[in-house]
C-alpha cells in the first residue's frame, strides 16, 4: 500500500509504503485466543473420553500457530518513506528494531525497476546513487510497483527538468 503526499510550494514528495495488513495486532491475539480457546475445549472433551494423547498434541499445534502469527505480524510492522525535498532524497526503513536511514543527491538518483531473471520472482524497484542502492517496497504487488516507480521517477525528476520535453 502506497500513500503518496505532495507539496507543490515547496516542491516536495513522501511516498509512505506499508505491506497491507489484514489484521492488526489486537486483531491477531484475538484471533490465537480464540483458537487456543477452541482447540484445548475440543482436546479437553477427548481427554475426557480417555484420548488424553490429544493434549501435547493440541499444545504443540498452539504453539506453533503462536510463532508463524507472531512473525507475520512483526513484519506488518516494517515500512518506508522516500521523501524528496530540495536537493535531496531520503529514503527512511523503519522496521519493529531500528530505522535505517539513506540519502541520495536528487539530481544523480536514478529510479530503476529490474525485471526477475526468473520468471515468478518479483521483480525489484530500486533507487540508487554513486554505487548504493536501495530496495523500495519489496513487499509490494507488481503493479504497485510499477506505479511507484513511475510516481518515484517523475517525482526525483529536478524541478528545472520536469517543463522541458526530449532534448535533440
Amino acid at each position: 500500500m502506497v500513500a503518496r503526499q505532495v507539496d507543490s510550494l515547496q516542491d516536495s514528495s513522501r511516498f509512505v509504503i506499508r505491506p497491507n495488513c489484514s489484521l492488526p495486532w489486537r486483531g491477531v491475539v484475538r484471533f490465537y485466543l480464540g483458537m487456543v480457546v477452541v482447540s484445548f475445549g475440543i482436546a479437553i472433551a477427548f481427554a475426557l473420553k480417555g484420548a488424553w494423547l490429544i493434549l501435547p498434541f493440541a499444545g504443540l499445534e498452539m504453539l506453533v500457530l503462536g510463532a508463524a502469527l507472531y512473525v507475520v505480524a512483526r513484519r506488518g510492522c516494517r515500512w518506508q518513506t522516500v521523501s524528496i525535498k530540495g536537493d535531496r532524497v531520503e529514503v527512511v526503513e523503519h522496521d519493529s528494531t531500528c530505522t535505517r536511514r539513506q540519502t541520495f543527491q536528487r539530481a544523480w538518483a536514478q529510479v530503476t525497476l529490474e525485471q526477475a531473471r526468473i520468471n515468478g520472482h518479483p521483480s525489484r524497484l530500486i533507487i540508487c546513487s554513486h554505487g548504493r542502492a536501495v530496495e523500495i517496497g519489496g513487499y509490494l504487488a507488481e503493479i504497485e510497483k510499477e506505479q511507484l516507480a513511475l510516481e518515484l521517477r517523475q517525482a526525483v525528476r529536478p524541478p528545472s527538468l520536469t517543463g522541458l520535453g526530449s532534448m535533440p
